[in-house]
């Protein structure tokens, strides 16, 4: 089956009426010129890459929770792409790492599902890189997607059936940014200030090997008798060199030597960081996390400010599309989990198990992955301190001595008088 396959199950087409092309349309255009395109910068791409290495760290599952209390993970074809394979030329981490890339290069990232025509399951899940697209809205109000591709092809889907991410949600009613690969105005600007300064270095190195002088030849010679003079020169100059001694070289009264005076100008590595430092911090990237030499602490910070928000905005997005309204109000949803602790300092996971495991949270498997163990044979059991009560029995368990005490009987001679 081929790429574009994928979309011939969806066989509604809508015509826009012209009040509606006049008031809702709206275009998103993601194809981009050699020069506007951010991800030409190395920073960019580096930045790009850290943010979507850590989010495809998440894991997605197919949750319901019961009485808002047990959490219990679904099986079936939804729990199956999620968890393996959501489509047959991608793993979990290379998908998600896809659709992260996508979202911050074009502030708008689009997964199309696609379901079998007879039992309307969920089959695969794609995410797509249109050149551009259209929303549209059809006489009864629907929403719509036009998705134009490279090849000329068009594609027209409902709005409710596709994952559609976004960054910088505000001033476009529909998509992320401004519907403009130049919402990267800001961003392009320091890039190309980056980029003319790495030029000026380029320059200036090829001009520290460029001509040195000049051998001016004092007479009217003929081309002939140049060269000849000027293989001279060069054969002086290497038997100079070669022979690793004196470094003057002979020049008779028919011949000057002029040497040039070349002064290349440097960029001073203050400006070279904070031009860096001004393209990280768009992306929210730290310079630890960019030189993959973060603490615990460092990051905690990066997950909390940039994949935390990724893992919020994907489970809400998934769950929207791929989930219907019944099942959303039983407790069903699609989480994109984080195992932060696997990034934790040693004595950080030691505090964290021995408390975790005696509220019965973790269980002695999951214990052991987080020290990075094997599993061992009936590791799966959890354990739990006495210590802890239920919270509904906590009273009658407080009672209880009082309960349980015998009654005090009474003195006979208690009431009598003196």
């Amino acid at each position: 089956m081929g790429l574009f396959d994928i979309f011939k199950r969806k066989k509604k087409v809508v015509v826009p009426i012209d009040y509606d092309t006049r008031l809702f349309q709206t275009t998103l255009n993601l194809f981009s010129d050699f020069g506007d395109n951010i991800n030409a910068s190395d920073v960019v791409k580096i930045c790009i890459d850290r943010i979507a290495t850590h989010s495809a760290k998440l894991k997605p599952r197919y949750v319901k929770t019961q009485d808002d209390k047990t959490v219990l993970e679904k099986k079936g074809n939804l729990a199956y792409l999620l968890k393996f394979q959501p489509n047959p030329m991608m793993t979990p981490y290379d998908f998600i790492y896809r659709v992260v890339t996508l979202l911050y290069l074009n502030n708008n990232a689009f997964i199309y599902p696609v379901y079998d025509p007879l039992t309307y399951d969920l089959l695969e899940l794609w995410p797509i890189k249109p050149n551009s697209v259209e929303a549209l809205k059809d006489e009864s109000g629907e929403l719509y997607l036009r998705f134009y591709f490279t090849d000329k092809k068009a594609f027209t889907l409902p709005y409710e059936s596709i994952i559609h991410l976004r960054r910088f949600y505000g001033t476009n009613d529909i998509f992320g940014g401004s519907g403009a690969v130049s919402d990267h105005a800001a961003l392009l600007k320091t890039i190309k200030i980056n980029d003319s300064v790495l030029q000026g270095l380029d320059n200036a190195i090829k001009t520290s090997f460029q001509i040195k002088g000049l051998l001016k030849i004092n007479g009217m010679l003929n081309e002939k008798d140049k060269q000849a003079q000027k293989a001279e020169f060069e054969k002086a100059l290497k038997d100079s060199v070669e022979s690793g001694g004196s470094s003057i070289v002979p020049v008779d009264l028919k011949a000057d030597y002029v040497p040039l005076s070349v002064d290349p100008k440097l960029v001073d590595s203050n400006t070279l960081t904070f031009l860096q430092k001004k393209i990280i911090t768009y992306f929210g990237v730290s310079d630890a996390i960019y030189d993959n030499k973060y603490n615990e602490n460092e990051y905690n910070a990066f997950y909390e400010g940039v994949i935390e928000g990724i893992a919020i905005a994907m489970s809400e997005a998934f769950s929207k599309a791929l989930l219907t309204r019944s099942q959303l109000e039983h407790g069903e949803q699609i989480i994109f989990y984080s195992e932060r602790l696997q990034y934790a300092s040693w004595n950080t996971k030691v505090q964290a198990i021995e408390k975790l495991m005696g509220l019965g949270i973790l269980s002695l498997n999951e214990s052991r992955a987080l020290l990075g163990f094997e599993p061992i044979e009936g590791g799966n059991r959890r354990l739990q301190s006495l210590n802890y009560v239920d919270a509904d029995k906590a009273n009658d368990y407080q009672l209880q001595p009082i309960i349980l005490q015998p009654k005090k009987k009474e003195d006979p001679k208690d009431g009598e008088g003196n």
